[in-house]
């Protein structure tokens, strides 16, 4: 290979590299973008999380006994189920990465 060769394929995976840093570095802009989005949302898990909470405390308030006690079993279910989500939901956002 002459050196004419050689500086051609020098310039070309230069130019290769250069490609791939830049697409590199947009796709971690868009990945940071999407983390960004989701976060915003979490906040809405953690308030359906504290409703179940206010509706547990006013529904124990309303109902005594078995009524009582039956209301609050569903109420803890609803929550487990939307603190799981928020651990998917942690989970889902903490895999964005770029390698």
């Amino acid at each position: 290979m002459n050196s004419k060769e050689m500086e051609k394929k020098q310039k070309e995976l230069e130019r290769l590299e250069e490609m791939k840093q830049a697409m590199r570095s947009e796709t971690t802009i868009m990945v940071e973008k999407e983390r960004s989005e989701l976060n915003s949302h979490k906040s809405d898990i953690q308030e359906i999380i504290d409703g179940f909470n206010k509706a547990g405390r006013k529904l124990n308030e309303a109902f005594k006994g078995e009524a009582s006690e039956a209301a609050e079993q569903n109420i803890t279910k609803l929550k487990n189920r939307n603190i799981a989500l928020e651990d998917d939901f942690d989970f889902l956002v903490d895999s964005f990465k770029v390698y």
